[in-house]
């Protein structure tokens, strides 16, 4: 996997704004679901209502080694929902969890296996793009499966989950194990381009709604793309032109040839505070307010952003390398 330039990335991002006369605008969605299908506690019809009803754009259903049809879930072509066919692409390596994610596959993809960790998990995306889809690696922190070493091997792959808001999915660092966002800028050092996805892994629907359970509505994606159809979401997602949040709204996020900038949509009376991280997590920079930027000095190998709310919510952005 080739890491892409500032220039490359940045052309992606102004892209992203205005090409061709098209306005580009952004589209809630989350890309880890799971239903009856699988082992959610509620049907696929429910799932999608509740996405709807919840003000999403997109939704993925992933059930577990299983492609749930979608052809009459949604129905109504002049609404502003859509749905994308996926899998969770369910394997394991001596009793490790490797789940990656087919994001619009044509077909089921059946586990790959493999002798090694690195061997499974990229059989299985290979086949993924095979069935023509778009890969995402799940949770590598569930049971500690795997971490940065496996993540900066593997080819052909770009989206992996840096937030699964489960409790089970170990996202902060403890007791000597990295968190999640610990493992992402290890395998950015090592100029590995990969993209984080935030993801809520939704399993249940019925019942209580808490910490200690797989909810929805706790973390998601907004994807910046020409319209709104599987094709142009998948596409960005490709590109890295999204955010994940778990409740912060950014209105722009954009990457000149000298700085990174990140505005801030404001709810209520939360307070703001965006931090640009650059090599080994290193924080470059703490800003105040709905506007924040970042200008290079070239020595920060990559920069990415991260914006914390008074309310406990935050939003993390995509990585830009830094010649």
């Amino acid at each position: 996997m080739k890491a892409l330039s500032r220039i490359a990335w940045t052309l992606v991002i102004l892209m992203s704004c205005s090409a061709y006369g098209q306005e580009y605008k952004w589209y809630k969605g989350n890309t880890h679901t799971h239903t009856t299908n699988s082992d959610g506690n509620e049907t696929p019809r429910r799932v999608v209502r509740w996405y709807f009803d919840h003000n999403y754009h997109f939704l993925v259903l992933t059930d577990h080694s299983t492609l749930t049809g979608i052809k009459y879930l949604d129905t109504d072509k002049n609404d502003d929902f859509i749905l994308i066919p996926g899998e969770e692409v369910t394997d394991s390596y001596q009793n490790k969890p490797l789940h990656v994610n087919g994001i619009g596959v044509k077909q089921v993809v059946k586990s790959q296996h493999g002798n090694g960790i690195v061997e499974t998990l990229q059989r299985n995306i290979n086949a993924i793009r095979e069935a023509g889809g778009v890969a995402h690696v799940n949770h590598p922190n569930w049971r500690y499966s795997f971490a940065d070493k496996e993540l900066a091997e593997l080819k052909d792959v770009k989206l992996f989950e840096v937030y699964n808001i489960g409790k089970d999915s170990n996202n902060y660092s403890a007791g000597g194990y990295p968190g999640m966002e610990e493992i992402w800028d290890r395998v950015l050092l090592e100029k590995v381009l990969l993209y984080g996805v935030v993801s809520d892994d939704t399993h249940n629907y019925v019942g209580e709604f808490s910490a200690d359970k797989a909810n929805p509505g706790k973390g998601w994606v907004m994807v910046r793309a020409a319209d709104l159809t599987p094709e142009a979401i998948t596409a960005s997602l490709e590109r890295g032109d999204f955010y994940g949040s778990t409740g912060v709204t950014l209105s722009d996020v954009a990457v000149t040839d000298r700085e990174y900038r990140v505005e801030i949509e404001p709810s209520g009376d939360a307070k703001y505070t965006t931090m640009f991280i650059g090599k080994g997590g290193e924080v470059l920079k703490r800003d105040i307010g709905l506007k924040s930027s970042y200008q290079f000095k070239g020595d920060e190998v990559y920069v990415r952003a991260k914006v914390i709310s008074s309310t406990g919510d935050f939003a993390i952005t995509q990585p830009a390398f830094v010649k």
